[in-house]
């Protein structure tokens, strides 16, 4: 006979008593609910006489939200609270149809992190408020049937747990059915604790059966009135859901005694009484830690790609995410669409013809977002046009291997392991042919022979696919739909239900083979198992169900077959098997818990402007007039090509180049995240210097605290080698009304008394592997017209270099065309810049100028505050603006000492407009300095223009591109007649020319 797995629950769980207690005392000083004799009563006196018929002393409840806020920061009970200024109140008219009420509906907010028994601790609160104030009647409001049957499992579960505690007393709960309306009047008249569950859905609008009358219920009392009557308490389960007006109006219609928020991702918190962050319950080991294995496409961009991203209402536009050309290589790429736009044109991609807009449909629910074309395609926000099947074959594979490898690591705990698997289509699992699920039993049963707790298991065995239907509407790719299938089929969709949705002690258990659950969007919230430990993301889009929300379905702490906690920290891990780079992964998961509350370093804001004013002496004097006027010439370049030369060139370089194959990249780390606090301790006015204290403490309990010392224009990123710190460049300091202050770069200022803090996912040191995907021939594109149109290259020429190719380097196009086209073609992109470069001349048309002098130096310019330095007496503008540290010690170091000492004239940087046309395979030229200095004897004037460079050495220049427009750069300004070399912040002879024949005499 086999043994029933009970789950187990710990009454003494700190951080929960402590967010029990502090909803609680809110109520402290409010009388004692008594009930009343309810026998021999009619039901309308009953209802007529509830004992709280009025609003709770709102002064009363002020003065205790303060004081458990304040206490909760002394004590240190989770995270510390901001103290209220005043206790929010919901106040606003009941639903039509319903009366014309005002309700006041006080709302308290306990926000914890998914995972940490977020429903333990409500049902545990509702007992509390029983005991110790009377309140007997609850409705817990839900967002969906999943959490629906989430909220009955946890009641049946926790029963006897709580009974042990709380003196046999029980909740009676009713599970809201509107077809048994009349159970209403039983919650309304019932004399022990109860509670009512509902999903929103059933009364946010006036057609709900709650708000009709019905024979069920005698009397002239409508289903709603009783339940208003009973003045009740309503629990928000996952309240970020109930925020729209409609949500609010709908709640405010129960006219309920007050509102408790409870939810690990709240937009809104008022009356926050409560709050357990993601940082307290990875740092304290109430959660499992994060694993993420990341599985992406490396130089793999033949299948065709087409998915729907969002939809605008106003005006109707689409987002997709496509295949665009782009300068003769795919890339994919986000393009906007509006009615009649056709794809192919927007792309440039000959794969999309036909797919022009015929309908773009805006709907409150993702499924109901559509483009359809007039080729027939259709696509959702939930479904996309491919899915890449080698991806999913890795990540089925690994997924597969790190669950059976976990199962072999944690049987002795006694811990069944599970894999949750969130698909992309539903028909890619439930349909005959499905990839999904046919990619699985291949795996399964290929890998299963190496691990004894599998070997005898059949794939069909040990996997079950939950898929909600919402509604009847609901198309085929978003639910199953059971109707027209045979009863086996069906029988088999209630099992699969009945064993994932309710029986949660029995999918724990070793007598339960099923191990594997495929789902789509019905679990993102409301369903959890504690021994979830790899969630494998074979969704190809973020839009249905966010990734903090799907990595939530397995935070819970692992379980054993005694349905005890597993306490050993080392065993409670989360793999998360995703399909892009690691890196990728934790940018978006850390940015979704930015996006939920947590706070980040700042994105960067819009820059102080700062004005810089032109220096007229020096702008009309004739040294700058002459020097602009010899810089401002109408300039063509000429090129002799060798033809067969070229050709030979390419050819030699392509058989020496080394062709991409298809590659799959395994990326894997755990994700961390710090929390970071940057203090200000003093500020030096003497040395113009500032002490700041840098604090760090991450998820996984590591800790920093450092302090430095910075002055102006000091980053802190390079001072701490932390790339955390990025952005926080320290623009200026000083005293403001008294106080010290340091405002950097990215607009945020730090105050002596006030720190600045955010939270951010720390890196952490990524293993890598590279295997080669499963080879697959694809249909070859016209590279020839694509390579000619970006390289000058004639038709001909590009088929003759290909022509002349070693056979070898020629086929391995079938395995990976795009791959290989993008290898040709920058092949042949280097070796024509190459030849242009050494074949390019210029010469000068006319004295015609080709920028208008007033335009490109106006009077007074602006440019962002934190890019600006003194100019000193030799500058054009009393401030110039520096691109980079190298810009900025050139002009500080070099050329500022050397005008204090009257050598430097005059110098500027060049206008962004001021550019040297060159060739586009070259790209267009915008040169850094121009200056005008005294030679070192004084007799010559010399005209110089420089290069700011990290190093001199063209061949280490991060781009290529660099290289070239500097070496057509030195043949321009040749022409001109005008000296010009690269120079770095650390060249002391940047002012030694070339060629002295390019000086003039100064004229006495």
């Amino acid at each position: 006979m086999e043994k029933k797995l009970k789950l187990q629950f710990d009454p003494n769980q700190t951080y929960q008593l402590d967010a029990i207690a502090n909803v609680v005392d809110l109520f402290d000083g409010v009388p004692y609910q008594e009930q009343q004799d309810m026998l021999q009563r009619t039901t309308e006196d009953i209802i007529a006489n509830y004992p709280v018929d009025e609003n709770l002393d709102e002064y009363l409840l002020f003065d205790n939200l303060q004081m458990v806020q304040q206490r909760n920061n002394n004590e240190k009970r989770g995270s510390e609270l901001e103290i209220s200024n005043d206790l929010y109140v919901d106040d606003g008219m009941v639903m039509d149809k319903t009366g014309y009420d005002s309700v006041r509906v006080p709302h308290f907010t306990v926000e914890m992190e998914t995972g940490t028994g977020k429903t333990y601790v409500y049902l545990r609160t509702i007992h509390e408020l029983h005991q110790k104030h009377g309140f007997t009647k609850f409705i817990m409001v839900v967002p969906s049937v999943a959490i629906f049957q989430g909220v009955v499992k946890s009641i049946e579960i926790t029963k006897n747990h709580f009974k042990q505690i709380y003196d046999n007393q029980v909740i009676s709960y009713i599970d809201y059915d509107s077809s048994k309306i009349g159970e209403i009047k039983n919650f309304a008249t019932s004399t022990v604790l109860t509670v009512l569950i509902m999903t929103i859905d059933a009364f946010n609008k006036a057609s709900n059966n709650i708000y009709k009358n019905t024979e069920k219920i005698q009397g002239e009392w409508k289903p709603y009135q009783y339940i208003q009557a009973t003045r009740p308490i309503l629990i928000l389960d996952e309240a970020q859901n109930f925020e729209s007006e409609k949500a609010k109006e709908a709640l405010r219609t129960l006219k309920p005694l007050f509102a408790l928020r409870y939810s690990a991702t709240h937009r809104e918190t008022p009356n926050l009484v409560y709050r357990l962050t993601p940082i307290d319950a990875f740092r304290n080991n109430l959660v499992k830690q994060i694993e993420v294995l990341g599985i992406s496409e490396l130089d793999n961009l033949n299948e065709k790609i087409l998915r729907l991203l969002s939809v605008t209402k106003k005006p109707v536009t689409a987002i997709l995410k496509a295949m665009v050309l782009d300068k003769g290589e795919l890339i994919e790429k986000e393009v906007l669409l509006k009615q009649d736009d056709d794809l192919a044109e927007k792309t440039k991609n000959p794969d999309y013809e036909g797919f022009i807009v015929a309908d773009i449909r805006y709907g409150k629910k993702e499924e109901e977002q559509i483009i359809t074309f007039e080729n027939g395609t259709s696509l959702s926000l939930v479904d996309s046009v491919l899915s890449k099947e080698s991806i999913f074959r890795s990540m089925i594979e690994r997924t597969i291997i790190e669950h059976m490898e976990r199962q072999e690591e944690l049987r002795k705990q006694g811990v069944k392991v599970l894999s949750l698997f969130f698909i992309d289509r539903v028909k890619n699992y439930t349909a005959q042919d499905g990839v999904i699920k046919r990619l699985f039993d291949e795996a399964f049963e290929r890998i299963k022979i190496r691990y004894t707790d599998f070997k005898d298991l059949n794939a069909e065995d040990v996997r079950k696919g939950y898929f909600a239907k919402k509604n009847q509407n609901d198309t085929d790719e978003t639910a199953i739909d059971t109707e027209g299938k045979n009863k086996a089929q069906r029988e088999m969709e209630k099992q699969a239900f009945e064993l994932i949705m309710k029986n949660k002690e029995r999918l724990l258990s070793f007598d339960e083979p099923v191990s594997f659950i495929f789902a789509h969007s019905a679990l993102k919230e409301g369903w959890d198992n504690p021994n979830v430990c790899q969630i494998c993301t074979l969704n190809q889009t973020s839009s249905t169900i966010k990734k903090r929300q799907e990595i939530g379905r397995g935070l819970r702490l692992l379980v054993n077959q005694e349905g005890k906690r597993i306490e050993n920290h080392n065993y409670n891990v989360l793999t998360v098997v995703a399909n892009e780079s690691y890196e990728e992964f934790v940018t978006k998961l850390q940015q979704e818990y930015v996006d939920d509350g947590v706070e980040a370093p700042p994105k960067p804001k819009t820059p102080e402007q700062g004005k810089v004013k032109r220096n007229d002496h020096l702008y009309n004097s004739k040294e700058f007039q002459d020097f602009w006027n010899k810089l401002n010439k109408r300039m063509r370049y000429s090129l002799s090509i060798d033809t067969e030369k070229l050709i030979e060139e390419c050819v030699e370089r392509l058989n020496n180049a080394e062709f991409p194959r298809p590659l799959i990249e395994f990326s894997k780390g755990s994700f961390v995240l710090a929390n970071y606090k940057i203090s200000l301790l003093e500020i030096d006015r003497g040395e113009e210097s500032a002490k700041l204290r840098i604090q760090m403490e991450d998820t996984q309990g590591n800790t920093q605290d450092t302090r430095v010392k910075v002055i102006l224009s000091d980053d802190l990123k390079k001072i701490t080698k932390n790339e955390r710190l990025r952005g926080f460049k320290v623009l200026r300091m000083g005293e403001q009304y008294g106080e010290p202050f340091i405002k950097f770069d990215n607009e945020v200022v730090v105050k002596k008394f006030e720190p600045h803090l955010f939270t951010v996912e720390r890196a952490v040191k990524v293993e890598k592997r590279i295997v080669e995907a499963e080879k697959t021939t694809y249909p070859i594109p016209d590279f020839i017209t694509r390579v000619a149109n970006e390289t000058y290259l004639t038709k001909k020429t590009v088929l003759e270099i290909f022509k002349r190719m070693n056979e070898n380097k020629k086929e391995s196009i079938f395995y990976n065309p795009e791959g290989w086209i993008a290898e040709f073609l920058s092949q042949l992109r280097v070796t024509v810049s190459d030849h242009i470069v050494e074949n390019i001349d210029f010469e000068i048309i006319n004295d015609k100028e080709v920028y208008d002098i007033e335009e490109l130096f106006p009077e007074m310019v602006k440019h962002p505050q934190r890019e600006l330095i003194e100019a000193g007496k030799a500058g054009l503008y009393s401030m110039i603006q520096v691109d980079s540290d190298v810009e900025r010690g050139f002009i500080k170091d070099q050329v500022i000492p050397d005008s204090e000492e009257d050598n430097t004239v005059l110098y500027f940087k060049f206008p962004s407009k001021f550019k040297i046309q060159l060739p586009k395979i070259i790209g267009n030229y915008n040169p850094d300095w121009a200056i005008i200095r005294k030679s070192q004897d004084g007799t010559l004037k010399l005209e110089l223009v420089r290069e700011t460079k990290g190093g001199v050495d063209l061949e280490r220049l991060r781009f290529p591109k660099e290289k070239r427009k500097i070496l057509c750069a030195e043949k321009y300004f040749r022409k001109l007649g005008i000296d010009y070399k690269v120079v770095t912040d650390k060249s002391y002879d940047w002012y030694k020319r070339k060629n002295i024949q390019l000086s003039m005499e100064i004229k006495k």
